[in-house]
């Protein structure tokens, strides 16, 4: 069971959920249990390493973009002053 839950929180990139399963691990009756779970762990790895980067991707657009707007909004232009 744990397993299964474990497969389907992966596949459905449910983070909280890889989390909460991760902190429930049982102990195991077999190898090939063993390894399965090992080869889950190295899956649920790549995908929160793949979900940072994306992250990091999005946040790296998000502060181009603001900056290309704040770049582009004039706030207090100078003015011509000729009566001084």
């Amino acid at each position: 069971m744990w397993l299964n839950d474990f497969k389907i929180a992966i596949i459905t990139k449910d983070v909280n959920k890889i989390d909460t399963i991760m902190d429930a691990m049982p102990q195991f009756d077999t190898l090939d249990e063993m390894e399965e779970a090992f080869y889950l762990f190295q899956q649920a790895d790549k995908l929160l390493n793949d979900l940072k980067n994306e992250t990091a991707r999005t946040m790296r657009k998000i502060k181009d973009n603001i900056s290309f707007i704040e770049s582009t909004h004039i706030t207090n232009a100078p003015k011509l002053d000729i009566m001084h």
